[in-house]
C-alpha cells in the first residue's frame, strides 16, 4: 500500500480534523485544547496539542487534574505536527501507553460536480435518522442510551451530510461527511454485518464525493486505522492517500 500522497497537506489539518468531530465542551490549555464529551470517543476525550507550551510538565500535570476531575483518564492525540517534538517520549516516560495507530488520507477535488447519474439508493440528509444511527450503533456502538445521547450530540456539533444506503427498504450502510470551510471530513463509513462484501461502502463514497463536489469543497479528509488493510484498500483505490498520521497516548489506569 502506498505510503506518500502526491497531495499537500492542508494547514492546521489536526484542528481542522477536530472541527469535523467537535467535543462538547474544550478548554484552551498551554499549547492546546482540552476536548470532553463524558468519555465517548477518544477523539472528543482528548487534548489536542498545537503548540509549544511554555512549561511541558507544567501543563501535563494542570491537564491531568482537568480530566481527573472529571472521571476520565487524560489522553493525548499524538501527530506528525504535535509540539513539543518529544511530547511523545515525554508521555511514554510517565507511563502513557500507545494506542489506536491511525492514517490520515485525503483526496483533493477539482471543485466541479460531474454529471454522472446519482445511485438511487442513496438518501442524504443534514440530520441523522433514527435508521442512521439506529446503522451506525449497531456496528460501532454505544449501546447504553445515555451515550447514545451523547454521540448524537457530537454527531450534530458540526454541520454535514448523512448518507444512507437503502436496501430492500432497510438501511444496510451509512457515513457522514463533516463539513468544514472548504474541506469535509468522511467519518461513520459502517455497513451491517450481514450485507458487507457487496460495494455498499463504496457506493456510499461515491456518493459523498459527488455531493463534496455539489457544495464545492476542495478536498477530503478520511481516518482510517493503520491495521484496516481492506479499508485502507478500498480508500486508495478512490484516490486517497496518506498525509499524516497520529495515535493517541493513554494515561494509565491508578489501581486504587
Amino acid at each position: 500500500m502506498k505510503q506518500d500522497s502526491r497531495f499537500a497537506k492542508p494547514n492546521a489539518l489536526d484542528e481542522t480534523m477536530s472541527r469535523g468531530w467537535r467535543a462538547l465542551s474544550e478548554q484552551p490549555v498551554d499549547g492546546g485544547v482540552a476536548r470532553f464529551s463524558h468519555g465517548v470517543t477518544k477523539r472528543a476525550n482528548s487534548v489536542l496539542p498545537l503548540s509549544e507550551p511554555s512549561d511541558v510538565l507544567g501543563t501535563l500535570v494542570e491537564v491531568e487534574n482537568l480530566y481527573e476531575a472529571r472521571g476520565l483518564p487524560t489522553v493525548f492525540q499524538i501527530s506528525d505536527d504535535s509540539l513539543p517534538q518529544n511530547l511523545d517520549k515525554v508521555l511514554a516516560a510517565r507511563g502513557y501507553l500507545a494506542d489506536s495507530p491511525t492514517l490520515v488520507q485525503y483526496l483533493a477535488l477539482d471543485g466541479e460536480a460531474h454529471d454522472e447519474d446519482d445511485d438511487q439508493r442513496l438518501i442524504f440528509s443534514n440530520q441523522p435518522s433514527p435508521a442512521w444511527l439506529e446503522t451506525f450503533w449497531n456496528v460501532e456502538g454505544p449501546r447504553l442510551a445515555a451515550e447514545q445521547s451523547i454521540s448524537v450530540q457530537i454527531l450534530t456539533n458540526t454541520e454535514a451530510i448523512y448518507a444512507s444506503l437503502i436496501h430492500e427498504n432497510i438501511v444496510v450502510a451509512v457515513a457522514r461527511l463533516a463539513l468544514v470551510g472548504e474541506l469535509g471530513g468522511i467519518y461513520c463509513v459502517v455497513t451491517r454485518e450481514h450485507f458487507r462484501s457487496r460495494g455498499y461502502a463504496r457506493a456510499l463514497l461515491l456518493g459523498l464525493i459527488k455531493e463534496a463536489a455539489r457544495h464545492k469543497l476542495s478536498g477530503l479528509w478520511l481516518q482510517v486505522t493503520a491495521l484496516n488493510d481492506v479499508a485502507r484498500g478500498l480508500y486508495e483505490s478512490l484516490g486517497f492517500e496518506t498525509v499524516s498520521r497520529y495515535h493517541y497516548r493513554v494515561q494509565p489506569r491508578q489501581d486504587s
